[in-house]
């Protein structure tokens, strides 16, 4: 540990342990295994088996030491505890499972990594460069997403708790907590209005931890139930039980981020965007499953009814008066000239002329670019799947004048999902004409982030710029349509700025 950070020892025993280990295929190495050493006595802390592959490798040494789940030791239970307190040296090491003749052989190391496991105590510093600091002081928030699977691990996978530095990333990075609401189950009796459900855990837990770490939640609510709604609800009377539904969840939700200046979404994905085969408008009861499966919303009774949406806003203002109130919807709805996108114009500034306590508009902006720097679109519902390619100058031009009629129309934006996923596919990175042909596609990638972010600075109505991906090592879920496509976050898998990161950085403290 001397070497490693200048101090005698390391207490490990509130922290999580990480690196990146690759077995070479022909390798006689079978396990690779992390160990604590102080003094003659030494500590197992986890092991990784696979052969022909980067791993990473966490293990939770807090969980581990708090109940007693410590690995192999060569010392008695309460020496193998103070090792784990006053560690003095790691080592990592290869070891062969099967008897066989002695040989040199090696295994590769990447990113040895520690940090404090506690979600609610990270160790956020506001006066070390990063994009949260110099965005403090600007008329907008920035966040990455806090996935609450990735922070806290998946309910139904008791073995992984979660990653504790994407957790730091995204609270040391960003001041914006997504919380979600509303998710109906398939047997849930919708009579039983229950304000302390036990399912509601997961959303206490998460707005608590932007409530640790200082952030503004950003709540996504019941309006995003649509073609996943259960039979159940889709079956309730229209429009008073459904009614009595929505208002019902929407003050649950709504009730645990009152007085915290939260943003909400309070519908996601309620416009029905535009394709070869449907006409733009809202989803609704009459969504046709075969055409078009998404289409299909509980909320609507057909294309242009808005009544419950108009309800829904009007209730969540009486429950919270300082929340502000959006939509949010993708489909290019980012684009100026996109059907979809003058309809979510028009639709938006209608509610507001009408007097529904609407403050304005959120845009999902999922892209890809092509490796000549045009951004590709799919054309929502179209069938067979069609695309749009755009210069990248184009698309971001386009983005401005939408902004700005939002802003003519007294309606805030927010840059809700931003993503940007190169084609990574047909690269070998085996080879350096392929790493250099990946570094080009990063520079793409890092002209849209940062011009994005650009006009989020230039337009005072803009109020949040929210990335949805943190680390390429945890991608979102793969688009079958685009699977030669990834890399779309602004840190790699190890948390270290891409080029997207370091270009907006670069703007934010050179603006």
């Amino acid at each position: 540990m001397k070497k490693i950070i200048g101090e005698d020892t390391l207490d490990l025993s509130d922290k999580t342990i990480g690196f990146s280990a690759f077995i070479p295929n022909d390798s006689p190495i079978y396990i690779v295994v992390f160990t604590a050493k102080k003094g003659d006595i030494t500590v197992d802390l986890g092991a990784m088996i696979e052969h022909g592959g980067w791993n990473d490798v966490q293990y939770d040494v807090e969980e581990a030491y708090q109940n007693g789940s410590l690995g192999y030791t060569n010392g008695s239970d309460e020496q193998a505890r103070d090792v784990i307190r006053h560690c003095e040296t790691i080592t990592i090491q290869g070891a062969r499972n099967t008897a066989g003749t002695s040989a040199e052989t090696k295994f590769y190391l990447d990113n040895l990594n520690w940090i404090r496991s506690d979600r609610f105590n990270l160790p956020v510093d506001d006066s070390i460069d990063s994009l949260r600091k110099y965005i403090a002081n600007q008329h907008f928030e920035f966040g990455l997403y806090t996935f609450p699977t990735v922070i806290f691990g998946p309910e139904d996978n008791p073995d992984w708790h979660g990653d504790p530095w994407y957790a730091y990333m995204a609270a040391q990075e960003g001041s914006v907590n997504v919380v979600s609401g509303f998710s109906p189950k398939a047997n849930e009796d919708y009579y039983n209005f229950d304000y302390g459900r036990p399912e509601d855990a997961g959303i206490i837990q998460q707005y608590q931890f932007g409530e640790a770490n200082h952030m503004t939640s950003m709540g996504y609510s019941i309006g995003g139930v649509y073609t996943q709604a259960p039979q159940w609800l889709r079956d309730l009377a229209f429009p008073d039980a459904t009614q009595a539904l929505l208002l019902y969840q929407i003050e649950k939700d709504l009730r645990y981020t009152k007085g915290k200046n939260p943003v909400w979404f309070l519908f996601n994905e309620a416009v029905q965007s535009d394709g070869n085969s449907m006409p733009t408008g809202l989803k609704n009861r009459q969504g046709p499953s075969d055409v078009c499966s998404s289409c299909y919303s509980p909320w609507a009774e057909k294309i242009d009814d808005s009544s419950l949406i108009k309800a829904a806003f009007i209730k969540a203002r009486e429950v919270d008066p300082n929340a502000t109130l959006m939509l949010n919807d993708g489909g290019a709805a980012e684009v100026m000239g996109k059907s979809t996108s003058d309809y979510y114009y028009q639709f938006a500034s209608d509610l507001k002329t009408q007097g529904i306590p609407i403050d304005g508009v959120g845009f999902q902006t999922h892209n890809w670019i092509d490796p000549d720097g045009k951004v590709v679109f799919y054309i929502p519902y179209s069938w067979p799947s069609q695309w749009e390619h755009m210069a990248l100058d184009d698309y971001l031009q386009k983005v401005d004048s939408n902004v700005k009629r939002y802003a003519s129309a007294g309606l805030k934006v927010a840059f809700t999902e931003v993503d940007f996923n190169v084609k990574i596919r047909d690269i070998d990175f085996n080879t350096e004409a392929g790493r250099v042909e990946y570094a080009k596609r990063l520079e793409w990638q890092a002209k849209y982030y940062a011009g994005l972010l650009k006009i989020a600075l230039e337009n005072e109505n803009v109020i949040e710029f929210h990335s949805w991906l943190v680390t390429d090592r945890f991608p979102d879920i793969s688009d079958s349509r685009f699977a030669d496509y990834g890399n779309g976050a602004i840190l790699d898998k190890n948390y270290n700025p891409k080029p997207a990161y370091d270009a907006m950085l670069e703007l934010l403290k050179n603006p």
